[in-house]
């Protein structure tokens, strides 16, 4: 839990103090710009495989949790974009609401699909 943490209050630092280059890859960049959206997804899709390889012990997993992970890191990236163009929260808040809705996300995983439970600290049984 505490590396989860620590990751995403790295991205929020990121975000905070690289705001165009943020909204630059996020966004797309200005018009459609192909290599622009090949970073990003990328970046999308490596920050999904490291979730489930923490989450779950390998990178290779079914649609649903894959599409779940997936959801999640898009609204990241929408929520930190209006984050900082208004940051009414404060860093450490944000990070804590990121961290709640990833436990949230493998919650309603494990509820689609109960071959891919939600890790020990996302329980709400435990």
């Amino acid at each position: 839990m505490e590396r989860v943490q620590r990751t995403i209050d790295s991205y929020l630092r990121y975000a905070e103090h690289n705001q165009a280059a943020y909204r630059a890859i996020v966004s797309g960049g200005v018009g459609f710009d192909a290599e622009v959206h090949a970073i990003r997804d990328g970046v999308r899709e490596a920050i999904v495989a490291t979730i489930a390889e923490g989450a779950y012990g390998r990178r290779d997993i079914a649609p649903v949790a894959r599409m779940g992970l997936l959801a999640w890191v898009c609204s990241v990236e929408g929520a930190v974009l209006a984050w900082i163009d208004h940051p009414d929260l404060s860093r450490e808040t944000m990070c804590e609401l990121l961290v709640k809705t990833l436990g949230g996300a493998m919650r309603a995983i494990e509820e689609l699909d109960p071959s891919w439970p939600a890790p020990e600290p996302a329980r709400r049984d435990g």
